[in-house]
């Protein structure tokens, strides 16, 4: 059962990078799919030549949604990056939005990701989206985890990475991590892909599903 989807990330890219051709697959085949992001998605880090604003991920974001065929979630007021952490009153306004728009199925970061508004984002969705029948995890950056990503679902997404390359695109500057993150990202659909008998692939952690 997965009629009503939210995707749910601590930036604004983190959605496409894990579950971008899922997304418009399902998108397609007239399911209902939402996206939330939980921070204002601001990062300056001079060590690692990192500058990116909230201006331009809102209308980059907007940009790749439409590409993919996703309804955004825009009233959903984010918190300041690098300052998410798991308090009631976020974890509340996530568990509203999830009844608001009949969700049964959640994509959510990894639990044992490394980075920290991963993490923060990861302990919300769990407690927000506890009875939703479908709980599933992604990794959108390629972090060499304590506790590896070990994907056991795949959605063939063969006929869609067309529609997640371009949705990764709209994003510019640094969002594309030293002009490596999205190609990598890539690879790694053709890796699963390969596994799994097709062209390209996403693989999912399963908290939980239900057919």
């Amino acid at each position: 059962m997965m009629n009503n989807i939210l995707i749910i990330g601590a930036h604004y890219d983190d959605s496409e990078l894990g579950v971008g051709g899922t997304a418009a697959k399902l998108a397609a085949q007239g399911k209902n799919v939402y996206k939330l992001t939980l921070t204002d998605n601001v990062t300056y880090s001079a060590h690692l030549h990192i500058d990116v604003a909230y201006e331009t991920s809102v209308s980059e974001s907007a940009r790749a949604c439409e590409v993919l065929g996703v309804k955004e979630i825009t009233e959903f007021q984010p918190v300041e990056c690098c300052q998410l952490f798991y308090n009631t009153e976020i974890m509340q306004r996530v568990e509203d939005t999830i009844y608001k728009y009949n969700i049964d199925t959640v994509f959510m970061h990894y639990t044992d990701d490394l980075n920290q508004d991963h993490i923060s984002a990861s302990k919300i969705c769990l407690t927000a989206a506890r009875h939703c029948p479908n709980i599933l995890m992604y990794q959108s950056n390629q972090y060499i985890l304590a506790k590896p990503y070990y994907p056991s679902l795949f959605f063939d997404i063969s006929d869609y990475i067309d529609k997640k390359r371009e949705a990764l695109y709209q994003y510019t500057g640094d969002h594309n991590r030293y002009n490596a993150l999205f190609e990598t990202t890539i690879e790694k659909n053709h890796i699963w892909g390969y596994s799994n008998h097709c062209s390209y692939a996403e693989g999912f952690v399963v908290h939980k599903f239900r057919l």
